[in-house]
């Protein structure tokens, strides 16, 4: 290697540095599974600088990472090829002419390719890794001569080490194959060009993925959101229908935007991420995250991305931001409810991204406007959004209908500059130990909601502990564009009518909601507590637990085959044992159990899951149903029974369009039912064999039967009642009756899903007929 550099492998001071001052953080944190990196074909590494200290990050990283050393010379039918392609080299006071540069990274390309062209069973992976020393985007129109260039001399390269030694990150990326590159470009003449230009492009494209558009100075942004000709035009628009000054509107959009904007800070972001790595540290054994490489591919093809999770505890604001920030993606600007605009909370999140909206827009149409006009210059200036589609927190752990408001503005913005590249991350977030749960099931109990404060901030400090892990799967990722060319073909034609929108927003919604579900990190207690709940009086024998844990892993593994879920793979004993330590319920004399505040408590957790086990429910439900006095069940009277019923149980758990037929899907299932010895299935007849297994399955949805019987009983009684009479008389019916606590808008998605407008007496007798208790 030319030049000279103080990081030389080996030496004292490289040892001092990296041992003492460089942290580094690898992402993905396993390349060889998550980039599918194949040991059995040469390596050789892309870097977009030829740094010692790069080099000598690198060299750390792949002996931890198990990783061909990149010091290793390759030898190839007798010849030696380095292991590392620079695309610059270093210099100390002026840079090396592009030519130049261009001469040595070309030959090395051109010897692989004439390698190549020589033996065709060769296929080298190039490895681009990137190297980022501080992750600073900057403020607008303040950009430092390091924060984020590329190529910097060394003297700029020590300094960046100095200062952001404690903030580097290593980032692998997707191999290319120089063989699939030579087949895509064969004829040209120019092959070494375009390989060349596809390693710069990964270095271009990661620049802003990883760190993101130059952070907003808050107050440029509020007067820049201002001046905007949206807002320009709403503040004259309102002035001619109220009559009030134009001053006096200008005046009151500011203090709007200074209620709502953040005040992002990449500073505190830094600090507030060690702080925050030593909590999860302390309360968490482990925060596991999946399908994150899925997002890194959608910011390296240079989108815009908004992330939709589910909504389940006020740590999900900070948990979200800190894993992006760890997997080497620029944290978002998140949309938070003004009720946690506090002290000292409000300044927290605001310097971490946050920015706050009212509960409701209705009684202020000034602030509406202003709001949109903040988010749309959000939106258009590629900040990366989150917003929680659900609206608030579940208080029953199931996913809640989405509130539509802030995927409508998206949908808008976007329609109004078609050209960008925007997509939508659906994200699951789970836990084993949720803090809020006892006040839920207060609030789901009549008390009233306690307001946020300080107060309850710490009172919250008081009882952090061991919450066991925490989970998030990335789903997904939905891009708008090809969203929209398959609902709506014509959409750049022709704009779309108020209705075609609004149709739209919700189809997309839901789509969201299904991906969340579709990624579901299914966990050790709420896995234990579905089993539990399913079982009478809440209590089995400890090793009916294993058993029945171990035919749950089972069908989900074979779940996992066509969907983004995750499950624990260890033995059902250490899974147990997991979620026992959690002490939400008890084992005495072999006995496992839980009280009856206990299994309220149990219910939110096994919410969080139950929907990964709906069709099998179902199907278990439907066997016990036909098989009562008869040993043998036709499967079409099976299919149709379950057809009847599916389609109510899948809007109401997001549960995404099946693969295939849905007599397809069914017989899958039953094959793997007659697999684990459930049941006998020979030439369309089922036999069913383990009746307390069944039994078990088919009470998972036992409390959602319920409540679709209740309410078709109703129904039944006085078919011409209001949906509002229907959903107040069934509260009446199923209060203290259903372990579950009662939950309107579930039963709504429900009484939405009859389509009373259609709705005849006979399908609800039909219905009935179904859903009697067994």
């Amino acid at each position: 290697m030319k030049g000279k550099s103080v990081l030389v492998k080996g030496s004292f001071w490289s040892r001092i540095v990296n041992r003492f001052w460089v942290n580094s953080v690898v992402v993905p944190h396993n390349p060889l599974t998550e980039l599918k990196l194949d040991l059995s074909r040469p390596i050789i590494y892309v870097l977009d600088q030829n740094s010692r200290s790069d080099l000598l990050a690198l060299t750390k990283a792949c002996a931890e990472l198990a990783l061909p050393d990149p010091y290793q010379s390759i030898s190839i039918h007798n010849t030696e090829l380095s292991a590392v392609i620079y695309l610059h080299n270093g210099y100390f006071f002026k840079k090396s002419s592009l030519k130049q540069e261009q001469s040595l990274y070309l030959a090395q390309y051109q010897q692989l390719l004439n390698l190549h062209q020589e033996h065709a069973e060769l296929d080298i992976q190039l490895v681009p890794v990137t190297f980022f020393w501080g992750r600073n985007p900057g403020k607008e129109n303040l950009r430092k001569a390091f924060s984020g260039h590329s190529n910097p001399s060394y003297f700029k390269k020590i300094s960046l080490i100095i200062r952001t030694g404690k903030d580097h990150l290593v980032r692998f990326n997707a191999p290319i194959s120089v063989r699939k590159l030579m087949d895509k470009n064969k004829g040209s003449k120019q092959q070494a060009y375009k390989l060349a230009r596809v390693a710069l492009h990964y270095f271009s494209t990661q620049q802003r993925s990883s760190r993101g558009p130059q952070i907003p100075d808050r107050k440029a942004m509020i007067k820049k959101v201002i001046a905007s000709p949206m807002m320009q035009e709403m503040i004259l628009q309102h002035c001619a229908e109220t009559s009030e000054k134009e001053a006096v509107v200008r005046q009151q959009c500011h203090s709007y935007l200074e209620e709502i904007s953040s005040n992002f800070s990449y500073r505190f972001l830094r600090f507030f991420r060690a702080f925050l790595s030593k909590v999860w540290h302390g309360i968490y054994q482990g925060i596991e995250v999946n399908h994150a490489q899925q997002v890194r591919d959608a910011t390296q093809s240079g989108a815009e991305i908004i992330y939709m999770p589910c909504h389940r505890s006020h740590m999900d604001y900070l948990l979200l931001s800190y894993l992006l920030y760890s997997e080497g993606l620029m944290p978002p600007h998140i949309a938070a409810g003004v009720n946690l605009n506090f002290f000292p909370a409000g300044s927290v999140f605001r310097r971490s991204g946050a920015f706050f909206l009212r509960r409701s827009f209705k009684d202020d149409p000034l602030y509406a406007k202003v709001f949109k006009a903040y988010f749309a210059m959000l939106f258009k200036q590629g900040y990366p959004i989150e917003f929680f589609t659900e609206g608030g927190r579940s208080r029953t752990g199931r996913l809640l209908p989405a509130k539509t408001g802030l995927l409508a503005m998206s949908l808008q913005t976007f329609l109004e500059q078609p050209e960008r590249n925007v997509i939508i991350v659906p994200v699951y977030i789970g836990y084993d130990h949720i803090m809020e749960v006892s006040t839920y099931m207060k609030e789901l109990s009549g008390q009233k909601k306690e307001k946020e404060s300080a107060w309850q901030v710490l009172g919250i400090i008081k009882k952090l502990r061991n919450f066991g892990r925490a989970f998030v799967n990335f789903g997904e990722p939905i891009n708008l564009k090809h969203y929209l060319d398959q609902q709506q073909p014509k959409w750049r034609e022709s704009p779309l009518s108020t209705q075609q929108f609004t149709a739209q927003v919700n189809h997309l919604a839901t789509n969201v909601m299904q991906g969340i579900n579709h990624a579901t990190a299914v966990n050790a207690l709420p896995l234990c507590s579905a089993i539990l709940l399913a079982n009478e009086n809440g209590q089995l024998g400890k090793q009916r637990m294993l058993t029945l844990l171990q035919l749950h892993q089972q069908l989900l593994a074979y779940t996992a085959k066509s969907t983004d879920i995750t499950y624990p793979e260890q033995a059902p004993e250490l899974i147990y044992q997991q979620a026992l330590a959690m002490h939400k319920f008890s084992e005495l004399n072999h006995v496992v159990s839980c009280d009856h505040q206990q299994s309220t408590h149990l219910t939110y957790y096994r919410n969080t899951i139950i929907h990964v086990f709906a069709l099998p429910s179902l199907i278990s439900f439907g066997i016990l149903k036909l098989a009562d006095g008869k040993d043998k069940i036709d499967v079409q009277a099976l299919i149709t029974l379950l057809d009847e019923l599916y389609t109510f149980v899948a809007a109401e758990y997001f549960l995404t369009p099946l693969k295939g037929t849905f007599k397809e899907v069914v017989l899958g299932l039953l094959e793997q039912f007659m697999e684990r010895g459930i049941i006998r299935f020979d030439n369309d007849i089922i036999t069913p064999i383990e009746l307390p297994s069944l039994q078990v399955l088919s009470a998972h949805l036992h409390e959602t039967r319920a409540r679709y019987y209740c309410v078709l009983s109703l129904l039944q009684k006085d078919f011409e009642q209001s949906d509002l009479v229907l959903l107040e008389a069934t509260k009446e019916n199923l209060l203290d009756k259903s372990l579950e606590p009662f939950d309107a808008k579930v039963i709504n998605v429900f009484i939405k899903q009859l389509d009373r407008n259609t709705l005849q007496q006979a399908h609800v007798e039909k219905l009935l007929t179904y859903l009697s208790i067994e």
